[in-house]
């Protein structure tokens, strides 16, 4: 075999664009636009609509330690007009460090002197004095386009329990999410108002404070704002979530004391007007959130621990990439199919992983970069994909159209004419005419029509009007129009009008015809493909046909030595059920079922075929008694680079019988025909040459006895092949039981000869079956003789006829030396002579129960033998009733 390059095993569609370098740079620079615009905040208002999202599913109980004293429009319509005298909020003082309130932070800026009543100030300085838990706020506002802190009066500030900024940071939306813990003019030295509160009540709660860090929050000059421990404030509810009371019913005792007692009290405006409403991601624009409810959820999230922080840019940066990467190089790995639900399973399990992260971790985790990226990415995958597949559909199609058709249809009417031509003469037709969509002849055989084509044909495929039969074959856009006639003849119809149909139909196109611009490239591209998918399918079809015809067995091998293809005959002859059951054996294990015939072995055979490639072919014998001739060829397919090699199985066992038959025909016409002429000769030569002792009526007797057994051996011969010619058809009644009498009265006298018996046992005494008498006769005396020829003198021998089960049975029994088993299985060959007779010398042709086999065969029957050594022997001739005669038959009895 000639050197050859192994073949490169190609996955055919995803194989040449996975992992191709085009599709890595298109992920890499998808990314990297995601990544630069998550790192320029381009993507940041969508974050935070998903983030606002999250939130509004995130809800917890209030602390119940926490209560709001709010400035609220009924206060403002009990009280009165804002601003009120500040003796007012020393009397709220005192009520709330009478109720014993833990902590009191008055949301409320007191940075000017009442200079028109200083006692007030004096009175709210000494209620915050004497309580000693009152807390109050730190402003940082622009005075003369410096940033300035702006502290209560200095009365308030000497006698406050802590100052704390109330700064809420609103985000470029207008929306309050987040908040530094620390913050000041030059430095971060302020602490926010609820840090301040918890490290005078709970220190241990604010000892290392949460939040992102400024690298330094010290280190900036004088009029410049430093912030540090930034944190997203994780509102427990909406506005109105935490428990509040009307700052008017306080001061009038409409509220229990009990309700203040060890508990932190903010009070502050909700009133709206007062412009300390702030939008929230729970609230919205439609619901403002008041300022002293925002610092009672920084309180509530402290004490709890429950600190939202975002995760650092560069964070973000490398987990949204990383994620996009291992995304998009899994896209060339999975099924197309599965692509669109993985990009979804993504988007969801983006979406859960940042809410998880938000309410168990507290750690926001921006989405949008990676949802961008998936939105994107599948999309741009998807059109790499169509682009890549459109090329290998050309591809492809390019090269079916170079290979060989399966069927060479030409497309002209002249295609046509040739079979219509064909099929003329087969049907037969008188005449054909093609007609196209306007009624104009294309081509026309034979007679021509009486009529021309319909106006308006029937949309069926084949209609009839009056005499001529008419086939519409469509073309696309338009249709050709066939018509057929037999000349009145009738013969036009069932299987001969579906031949022309089918083969007519051969010329259609199922689809319309593409108008340049009407349809997409990729439709276009799909329609090419479905009909060179109809032409494979075809041509599937049809070797499939042609293989389930075949009247050889089939068997196709690859280079391992695996069956990749055979069909049922093949599996027939190696002793299974179905085709489907060869693939994938091994051909070396099949073939031991195989009897081959010389020294060589299968190895030496499949050896041969494939080293030298070379055709070998050999007989054998199957399991099932079968002769079979192997031939056995390599096969190769240059352009798939597929080696292997080609078994096909003829039965060869009818042939090998004829073989045999022609040999012992010759053996007979050579041997036991020419004996007897020859010795005739031989006694006539004698007697010309008078040197024989014989008289001359000896020597007739003997040149006669010789000439009667050359007759008769001649007899025998044409009987036999008289009853493998005879035709089924020309059988008539025939009554067996008066074939039977008239056999034994031909044999009577060579039975008289012997002082045989002849016994007759009749059921019937009439059995009426259609047959051919002479045949049937021959074949009982037949069997008659050979009984009488090996039975003793003074035996009997029966002849008994017997009916059951619709088959009449004729039984010839004698008490001869009988048959032993070996012999039994070859006694009805041709030219076998089994038994010798007891007298010297008395034997037959071989040719009678050959010819009883033939006649009981070519009358449905059969002969079977049943015999014992020296038990003698029965003969057994079955032949079934007539259908049509049935069984007619009348009682009998014996006699001899």
């Amino acid at each position: 075999m000639p050197d050859r390059i192994p073949p490169r095993v190609k996955r055919i569609g995803r194989g040449p664009l996975r992992f191709s370098p085009e599709w890595l740079l298109i992920s890499l620079l998808l990314t990297a636009a995601i990544l630069f615009a998550l790192h320029g905040r381009v993507l940041w208002r969508l974050d935070q609509v998903v983030y606002d999202l999250h939130l509004k599913l995130w809800s917890r109980p209030p602390s119940p330690d926490l209560v709001i004293v709010a400035i609220d429009t009924e206060s403002l319509s009990q009280l009165g007009r804002w601003p009120w005298k500040r003796s007012r909020h020393a009397d709220l003082i005192d009520t709330l460090t009478a109720a014993g309130a833990r902590a009191i932070f008055m949301d409320i800026l007191f940075v000017e002197a009442d200079r028109e009543s200083p006692d007030d100030d004096r009175r709210l300085a000494q209620a915050v004095a004497d309580s000693g838990r009152v807390f109050l706020p730190v402003i940082i506002e622009t005075l003369n386009g410096r940033l300035v802190e702006t502290l209560p009066l200095p009365g308030l500030v000497e006698h406050a329990a802590g100052l704390g900024h109330v700064d809420i940071d609103l985000d470029p939306d207008g929306i309050a999410r987040r908040v530094y813990l620390r913050e000041g003019v030059g430095s971060a030295h302020w602490p926010s108002i609820g840090v301040a509160i918890l490290e005078k009540l709970e220190p241990e709660t604010v000892a290392q404070l949460p939040g992102l860090r400024n690298p330094s929050p010290s280190a900036a000059g004088a009029g410049v704002i430093v912030r540090d421990n930034h944190i997203l404030l994780p509102f427990a509810g909406a506005p109105g979530h935490f428990p509040r009371v009307s700052y008017s019913d306080v001061l009038r005792g409409r509220v229990p004391a009990d309700q203040f007692r060890n508990k932190i009290v903010l009070v502050g405006a909700t009133a709206p007007g007062l412009g300390d409403l702030l939008p929230t991601p729970l609230s919205g624009y439609n619901r403002p959130m008041s300022g002293v409810e925002i610092n009672a959820n920084l309180i509530d999230a402290l004490r709890q621990g429950i600190v939202i922080q975002s995760l650092a840019t560069p964070a973000q940066i490398w987990l949204s990439g990383l994620v996009l990467v291992l995304t998009f190089l899994a896209f060339p790995l999975i099924k197309p199919g599965r692509a669109l639900p993985m990009v979804g399973v993504l988007l969801l399990a983006t979406v859960l992983a940042s809410g998880l992260l938000l309410h168990w971790a507290q750690l926001w985790f921006p989405p949008t970069a990676i949802l961008l990226g998936l939105l994107l990415g599948f999309p741009l995958w998807s059109w790499r994909r169509l682009v890549h597949n459109v090329h290998y559909f050309e591809q492809e199609l390019e090269r079916l159209r170079e290979e060989p058709q399966v069927f060479s249809v030409s497309n002209a009417p002249m295609g046509i004419s040739d079979g219509l031509e064909f099929q003329r003469k087969m049907l037969p037709l008188s005449g054909w005419t093609l007609f196209d969509a306007d009624g104009e002849v294309m081509a026309q055989g034979g007679e021509a029509l009486s009529r021309p084509a319909p106006r308006s044909p029937s949309p069926l495929g084949q209609f009839t009007c009056d005499d001529v039969s008419w086939i519409v074959i469509p073309r696309g856009d338009t249709q050709w129009l066939l018509g057929v006639s037999d000349g009145g003849q009738g013969v036009l119809g069932g299987r001969s009008l579906q031949l022309l149909s089918d083969y007519v139909m051969q010329y259609a196109l199922t689809f319309r015809r593409e108008r340049r611009g009407n349809l997409e490239r990729v439709e276009r591209q799909v329609r090419r493909v479905q009909s060179a998918i109809a032409d494979l399918r075809s041509m599937r079809r049809l070797l499939s046909d042609i293989l389930r015809q075949m009247v050889d067995g089939l068997i196709v091998i690859d280079l391992g030595g695996r069956i990749v293809l055979a069909n049922e005959q093949a599996a027939r002859f190696v002793g299974l059920e179905s085709d489907r059951d060869l693939p994938g054996r091994d051909i070396l294990r099949l073939a031991e079922g195989l009897e081959v015939r010389g020294d060589i072995t299968p190895v030496d055979i499949f050896k041969q075929v494939l080293l030298e490639e070379g055709a070998t072919s050999f007989e054998g014998r199957t399991r099932q008694g079968g002769e079979v001739l192997v031939q056995v060829s390599p096969l190769s397919a240059v352009d798939a680079h597929f080696s292997g090699a080609i078994i096909i199985l003829s039965d060869i066992t009818l042939l090998k019988e004829s073989e045999r038959q022609r040999s012992q025909t010759l053996n007979f016409l050579s041997h036991d025909l020419r004996s007897p002429l020859t010795s005739m000769i031989s006694m006539l030569e004698i007697q010309r040459a008078g040197v024989t002792d014989y008289s001359r009526d000896e020597l007739s007797e003997r040149i006669e006895g010789y000439a009667r057994k050359a007759l008769a051996l001649a007899d025998d011969f044409l009987r036999l092949a008289r009853a493998e010619a005879i035709d089924s058809s020309g059988f008539s009644e025939v009554d067996l039981a008066s074939l039977a009498h008239n056999a034994l009265d031909g044999v009577y006298a060579e039975a008289r000869e012997k002082s045989i018996t002849l016994v007759r046992r009749f059921g019937p005494e009439t059995a009426w079956i259609r047959g051919d008498a002479g045949l049937l006769e021959r074949a009982l005396i037949n069997l008659l003789e050979n009984a009488i020829r090996y039975s003793p003198p003074g035996s009997e021998v029966v002849l008994r006829l017997d009916c059951s089960g619709g088959v009449v049975n004729c039984r010839v029994i004698d008490q001869g030396q009988g048959i032993a088993p070996r012999d039994q299985e070859v006694i009805f060959a041709p030219f076998r002579q089994i038994r010798s007779g007891p007298i010297k010398g008395e034997k037959g042709t071989g040719l009678g129960l050959a010819f009883v086999q033939v006649v009981a065969r070519k009358h449905r029957g059969s002969i079977t033998v049943q015999s014992q050594v020296d038990a003698g022997t029965e003969f057994c001739l079955t032949l079934p009733f007539d259908d049509e005669s049935g069984s007619r038959t009348e009682e009998g009895g014996e006699s001899q």
